[in-house]
Formats: structure tokens, C-alpha cells, sequence
């Protein structure tokens, strides 16, 4: 019985190398694809860039603001369920887990 523990961290680490090299070729071919299929960005680099900065930069203010929102609400429904089990000192932990998660891409 020992000798298939011994083993057991060997299946683990192959496992896990497999899990990570099926990832890899996932992320590889969609970053193939991507480039395959974004062949006209190349020559309008310019509006590209000017499309990043409106999509990514000019929604700051709605992405802060909703999260300020969304924090608020957050915090006061979270507190009063921390409060009955005496957590209270994880309601910040909790509300920037929690924006990061959902409003994330």
C-alpha cells in the first residue's frame, strides 16, 4: 500500500503538467487565431490605438463609480452578516475580493 502512495505525488505532478501544457496550446492557439483574424487592424494602427483609449480609458469613470456604488451596497449588507459570527475585521477583504471578481475582466 505504501508503494502506491509513494507513486501518488508522481500521477499528481504528471497531472498537473499535462493540465498546464493543454492550457498553453489553448492560450497559443487562440493568440494564433487572433492574429490570423485581426489582419486588417495592422494597417489602421492609429484607430486601433484610438479605440483602446476610448474603450478602455474613458470608461474609467463609469467602472469607478459603479464599483464605488457596488462597494457601498456591498459593505452594508456585508457587515451585518460578518457582525453575527464576530468577522467584522474581514468586511474589506471581502468587498475588494468581491469587486475585483465581478467587475474584472
Amino acid at each position: 500500500m505504501t508503494g502506491m502512495r509513494a507513486f501518488d505525488w508522481l500521477r499528481r505532478l504528471g497531472n498537473a503538467v499535462t493540465s498546464a501544457l493543454f492550457r498553453l496550446g489553448y492560450a497559443t492557439r487562440l493568440l494564433l487565431l487572433t492574429l490570423a483574424f485581426s489582419g486588417e487592424s495592422f494597417r489602421r494602427v492609429r484607430m486601433v490605438i484610438k479605440e483602446v483609449y476610448a474603450i478602455g480609458v474613458l470608461s474609467l469613470l463609469i467602472i469607478l463609480v459603479s464599483g464605488l456604488f457596488v462597494g457601498f451596497v456591498l459593505g452594508l449588507q456585508g457587515y451585518n452578516t460578518l457582525q453575527r459570527y464576530g468577522s467584522e475585521q474581514a468586511l474589506g477583504v471581502l468587498v475588494a475580493l468581491s469587486l475585483v471578481r465581478e467587475l474584472g475582466p
